[in-house]
């Protein structure tokens, strides 16, 4: 993160918000991907219990902000958006 002393704009703007966003999800779906692959040890178990947790960490940080439920339908429909690139990417359709 910047520090107080970069010369940088003290907001963002709209044109870094969506760098930062699409770092965030290069991130998020590489990560997901290795996890949620199922070739380990566990056959996936690890992974399914990550996935409990995100979703219930979405809808906990939800709350916690005091989001509308649009909103919060909102981020719970992006979390499962990005839950299913990331599968869509380890299991690719063949059709």
């Amino acid at each position: 993160m910047p520090d107080a002393k970069d010369k940088g704009p003290a907001d963002p703007g709209l044109s870094d918000i969506r760098g930062r966003m699409l770092v965030l999800e290069v991130v998020v779906m590489t990560s997901l991907a290795l996890v949620l692959d199922t070739s380990g040890e566990d056959g996936g178990k690890m992974g399914r219990g990550i996935l409990h947790l995100i979703r219930e960490a979405v809808g906990n940080k939800c709350d916690e902000m005091g989001l509308s439920d649009n909103a919060s339908s909102t981020a719970q429909a992006y979390a499962e958006e990005l839950i299913g690139t990331a599968l869509a990417t380890l299991y690719p359709s063949t059709h």
